[in-house]
């Protein structure tokens, strides 16, 4: 039978005793929990927060993410492409984030704020007008991706190649245009 939550806070102790899968959580806030041994899939989550969680390798399969927030989080290898992408509204702040997939999700106007996003797949995603303040996109994979007018001016460690990825009016400071040029063998001398 499928349960309803509604404006409730939930730690460790309160989560225990939750059945998670294809039930449904509005306005809900997790703090400090460790879900890796749990499944969101077919969970509804409308404008939750979780902060301090540990949701690595965390299955969201056809779960639906609108207005979630994640706040100093572990997210560590979730495919969020299985997730619903009808009404997809997710942010992040201060979040460990290594081998995480997005691959052709719509991510348009997104922001991620500090987060380390090591080895993480952006392919074919559409993120126009996203903002990503303060990332670390080390090894990261960019490829037919539609990137246009996104804030990378204080992200760090990305390799976006121009050809293989839109990005026309999108914003990369001036030490960061190596991460544009490094595919082409061309060398960046400090002048």
């Amino acid at each position: 039978m499928k349960e309803s939550y509604f404006n409730e806070t939930f730690t460790p102790s309160d989560i225990a005793g939750v059945e998670v899968p294809g039930n449904e959580f509005e306005s809900c806030h997790f703090e400090n929990c460790n879900f890796t041994t749990i499944s969101f899939e077919k969970t509804i989550l409308i404008d939750c927060s979780f902060t301090q969680c540990d949701l690595s390798n965390v299955s969201f399969k056809a779960a639906a993410l609108k207005g979630v927030k994640f706040d100093q989080c572990k997210l560590n290898g979730i495919h969020f492409e299985f997730s619903s992408s009808f009404m997809l509204e997710i942010k992040f702040s201060h979040c460990q984030m290594h081998y995480t997939s997005f691959y052709a999700l719509n991510l348009e106007n997104i922001h991620f704020k500090n987060c380390d996003l090591k080895q993480s797949d952006f392919n074919e995603v559409t993120a126009v007008k996203a903002i990503f303040e303060e990332c670390d996109f080390l090894d990261c994979q960019f490829e037919q991706s539609n990137l246009m007018g996104a804030d990378f001016t204080t992200a760090v460690n990305y390799q976006i190649n121009p050809l293989k990825n839109q990005i026309k009016k999108a914003k990369f400071s001036t030490s960061g245009l190596i991460g544009l040029v490094s595919d082409f063998g061309i060398e960046v001398v400090a002048g």
